[in-house]
């Protein structure tokens, strides 16, 4: 009787464990991002705006429900290898006088860009808003893939 007991607690125990890995594993990334590219020979100080304007972009998608991750090397060379569905390029430049921004959306698997979105004006900052739009666009892009999965 008694290793009967211990048999039927050693069972249950078993059974409420969870599968390895379970408690520690992260979902998926949905989207996978990259600090924005900046033309050579615009400074130092536009790299610096560029940065802000990217970890702008990063925590607005994440305020809006994405799982996103950031890789300081990821390119449209190394792309497909990227551990996520949908990927973000983007690229901040000068032009004469207007400060130029554009993100691309990106399919992994294929490379396919899925949306472009594009700002620009005299106004750094001003050409950085449109990365909370983006962000918007991006996550109901999301959202409506997340929908088709399920």
């Amino acid at each position: 009787m008694r290793y009967l007991r211990l048999l039927a607690y050693a069972t249950l125990i078993v059974a409420l464990i969870p599968p390895a890995g379970a408690q520690t594993s992260k979902p998926k990334a949905e989207v996978i991002v990259a600090p924005f590219t900046v033309e050579a020979g615009n400074g130092d100080a536009l790299r610096a705006q560029s940065d802000r304007c990217f970890e702008k972009f990063a925590a607005a998608l994440s305020l809006k429900g994405v799982r996103v991750t950031r890789d300081s090397q990821l390119s449209q060379a190394n792309l497909r290898s990227a551990p996520a569905s949908w990927a973000v390029l983007g690229q901040l430049s000068r032009k004469g006088e207007q400060f130029q921004l554009e993100l691309r959306l990106l399919e992994v698997k294929s490379g396919e860009e899925l949306r472009s979105y594009f700002n620009a004006d005299k106004d750094l900052q001003v050409a950085c808003l449109a990365v909370e739009k983006a962000a918007d666009r991006i996550a109901a892009f999301v959202e409506e893939q997340r929908s088709h999965e399920n």
